[in-house]
């Protein structure tokens, strides 16, 4: 089926949009590129030109863009702002601007999947009229405008995940140094130094801790907004034994050893959680791709002699 004019009318009109807020973005970002390189250029000398000109990249001119396109169109409201800047520093994503790409990126992907919603979609749909093809590529553009957030979500847990599995060695060390007689913020650097390599989700949000600790006098509200960053029950338990032990004056050492056999206790019954819902997301692919094949290989040559044997009585 071929479009209609009324259908190729509405194509160049949503292509010469995009064209026009293309131009417009790049435009703005080129005068002010320009700006911050002559600002550069004043303050810093000739070479700091020629740095940042040989710095830049591909992907910065790619984040640069998605950021003005984002700050430009704000389709979110503000507690879907507050949500996925949230969402955001729990994934690990702690820039200023990270807010302003996860909506560009939300508005590339809307647009796209409503481009091809259009090229794709709408010659199956003649039948259907214009508002069923117009639904189509409003749904299109709601379906791009969420996959981030999805992908961003699905970011988080990973996250979390990794935090997770490897809280309880951490808790470990943080009960090592305390018995050595370290100070809250010792611990907390020094934990964050000896899992930089093995756990760096971790190693990485205790490092930011305990460089608010150095600048902050409240280390119960650091602690609480550590907990909220990682938003796990296992670090708000750690923020209240922290806490609670600095306001009492109670032993350090035996409240982490504690939380820490119980982290323990509670990953050994995640696993063992896991391993019994193997058995049962096991039984699909089994009767789907395993079941059919022994089937082929026990009963094949049963019915390829039976055949053979009607074929032979036949004649």
């Amino acid at each position: 089926m071929t479009l209609s004019w009324t259908d190729w009318l509405n194509v160049a009109i949503l292509m010469l949009g995009l064209v026009a807020l293309g131009v417009y973005t790049h435009t703005r970002l080129g005068v002010r590129t320009r700006i911050r390189k002559r600002l550069q250029t004043v303050v810093q000398g000739p070479t700091a030109d020629i740095s940042s000109r040989d710095a830049t990249t591909l992907r910065e001119h790619s984040v640069q863009l998605l950021s003005a396109l984002g700050r430009r169109l704000p389709i979110f409201n503000g507690s879907q702002r507050r949500e996925m800047r949230g969402k955001l520093v729990s994934a690990g994503y702690r820039q200023a601007g990270a807010l302003p790409v996860l909506m560009g990126i939300a508005i590339a992907t809307g647009l796209i999947l409503s481009l091809l919603t259009v090229f794709l979609l709408w010659p199956k749909l003649e039948a259907g009229g214009t508002m069923l093809k117009m639904a189509s590529a409003i749904l299109g553009l709601y379906l791009g405008l969420l996959l981030p957030r999805i992908a961003l979500d699905k970011l988080v847990r990973r996250r979390q995940l990794a935090i997770a599995n490897s809280f309880p060695d951490a808790l470990d060390l943080m009960v090592v140094c305390a018995n050595s007689g370290l100070g809250l913020n010792a611990i907390i650097q020094r934990v964050a130094h000896e899992l930089e390599f093995l756990a760096p989700e971790l190693s990485d949000e205790f490092t930011l801790t305990a460089a608010q600790l150095q600048m902050s006098g409240d280390a119960s509200a650091v602690l609480y907004e550590m907990a909220e960053r990682i938003a796990l029950d296992s670090v708000r338990s750690l923020a209240s034994t922290l806490s609670q032990s600095r306001q009492y004056g109670t032993s350090i050492s035996e409240a982490l050893r504690i939380l820490s056999t119980s982290e323990r206790t509670a990953r050994r019954m995640r696993t063992e959680e896991a391993a019994a819902k193997l058995s049962t997301k096991m039984t699909l692919p089994m009767m789907l791709f395993i079941l059919p094949t022994v089937l082929l290989i026990v009963a094949g040559p049963a019915v390829l002699g039976l055949i053979n044997s009607f074929g032979s009585l036949s004649k």
